[in-house]
């Protein structure tokens, strides 16, 4: 059996997998494929994930939820999609706050590396807070979060610049008293 390549500790993401190793590319369209190799600064992998424990049970947790949709409220400004189509290695580093009781009707996608109309068919699976609500309410949880949150997945060839995006969401569930988040990449 192969290994992937973050096992080995000399390896940096974009060097191509050694035998047997699985290739994180293998299914990428060609040209994207193309633009990530050449395009894209690896680093080294990251060593020390920031992790806490989990110290609540379950159904005594406050709950948010962040995904990776470019999704936001129908009244707020939606995500930069003009620049990106201007500069297609950038993405939007900005986030922004879901209501609570979110629907489909009240949010807006915007994001152009997935089929956004794809999401309102099944808002699970892109933002499960109808499913955590129904969760609150059989007692699973103990609580969903007043807020939840929402970046552009797509973050081209600089993840610096979603740092200040990712601080301010932590901030804001550290005020909300959040217990757990989920990250929902799409």
């Amino acid at each position: 059996m192969g290994s992937v390549p973050s096992q080995n500790p000399d390896y940096a993401w974009g060097d191509p997998p050694n035998p047997g190793e699985c290739d994180p590319y293998l299914f990428l369209e060609e040209a994207i494929d193309k633009l990530i190799r050449n395009n894209v600064k690896f680093g080294a992998l990251v060593r020390d994930i920031p992790w806490s424990n989990v110290t609540k049970p379950l159904n005594e947790s406050s709950i948010s939820v962040v995904s990776t949709a470019g999704l936001s409220m129908k009244d707020d400004e939606p995500f930069d999609m003009e620049t990106e189509r201007k500069r297609p290695t950038w993405g939007d580093p900005s986030w922004r706050r879901l209501d609570r009781d979110i629907t489909a009707d009240s949010i807006a996608a915007n994001h152009l590396h997935i089929e956004t109309s794809h999401l309102f068919e099944d808002l699970d699976v892109c933002f499960p807070v109808p499913l955590l609500r129904k969760l609150e309410r059989e007692n699973a949880v103990g609580s969903v979060a007043p807020s939840h949150y929402s970046i552009m997945g797509f973050q081209g060839s600089d993840l610096r610049r979603i740092a200040p995006s990712c601080v301010a969401i932590a901030e804001a569930m550290v005020d909300d008293d959040v217990d757990l988040a989920l990250l929902i990449p799409v």
